[in-house]
């Protein structure tokens, strides 16, 4: 009996084909749908910090419009928080770092890092707490952050902050001191124009993160007519060209290069 070698070549050959083909698919959609989980992990663990990043910097935007003179004169001390826009702000400022503890204490941040928003993300967070544009040192912000989190891991409210904060045993207070001392020091250049230097990297964070703004709440302008020309060519040079290179359209965020002032005959600017 002749074996017709040449057809069973061609049935095995296709069956191989078959059997490849399914594998590479099936390959191909599992690892489809890793990334949609990853990202949909993203997403769920990235909201709030956009929520609270999107609250912080409105409020940051908010004073900068006014120079930050509401809380010039206020004293850092155990009733200092019952100025309204001191005590929101470093409310604002809590609710953000405990956001950012969050995803470290449930150790998302490997996770995050998978997907291109969550690359992005930490690097925003290693540019906030780099030495030239932190608030304070990273102890205490997650101090900070810690402090804001009930035992439940979960943000505490307004009245709850206040409350510990106003409390006899100070352990709030401790850690929010090196804040408070920026906040209320706005009066004098450097402070402010650290404050100032923070909100841009926020506001370019939330365009970066949320461009069409389904999490926040829009394309609300920049403080860049405030930044003094130092801090401009901080933020030109070294956080968006070393730090966040793929941020778009930076002018909008720091506005035109600055200018010394135009002297008028006389000596007048």
């Amino acid at each position: 009996m002749d074996i017709p070698w040449k057809d069973v070549i061609t049935f095995l050959s296709g069956g191989a084909a078959v059997k490849i083909g399914g594998a590479v698919i099936g390959y191909f959609a599992k690892r489809k749908a890793q990334a949609d989980a990853r990202e949909q992990f993203v997403q769920q663990h990235l909201d709030p910090l956009l929520k609270a990043t999107d609250e912080l910097f409105s409020k940051l935007r908010s004073l900068a419009t006014e120079d930050f003179r509401p809380v010039h004169h206020v004293r850092a001390d155990r009733d200092c928080l019952r100025n309204h826009d001191l005590g929101s702000l470093a409310y604002l400022f809590g609710i953000f770092w405990a956001r950012i503890e969050r995803i470290r204490h449930d150790g998302m941040s490997v996770q995050m890092a998978e997907t291109e928003r969550g690359r992005q993300l930490k690097t925003f967070l290693d540019c906030l707490e780099s030495g030239r544009v932190r608030i304070v040192n990273r102890v205490q912000q997650r101090a900070i952050g810690e402090c804001l989190l009930d035992d439940k891991n979960q943000p505490r409210t307004f009245i709850a902050f206040v409350a510990s904060f106003e409390d006899d045993n100070g352990v709030s207070r401790r850690w929010l001191a090196p804040l408070l001392t920026v906040i209320t020091r706005t009066l004098h250049t450097t402070e402010r124009q650290e404050l100032l230097r923070y909100t841009t990297v926020l506001h370019a964070m939330i365009d970066t993160l949320d461009p069409k703004h389904h999490i926040t709440g829009g394309n609300r302008p920049a403080i860049h007519q405030r930044l003094t020309k130092r801090t401009w060519n901080d933020l030109k040079h070294r956080v968006f060209k070393v730090y966040l290179p793929f941020v778009k359209d930076v002018p909008k965020y720091i506005g035109p290069p600055k200018r010394r002032p135009v002297l008028r005959r006389g000596g007048a600017a």
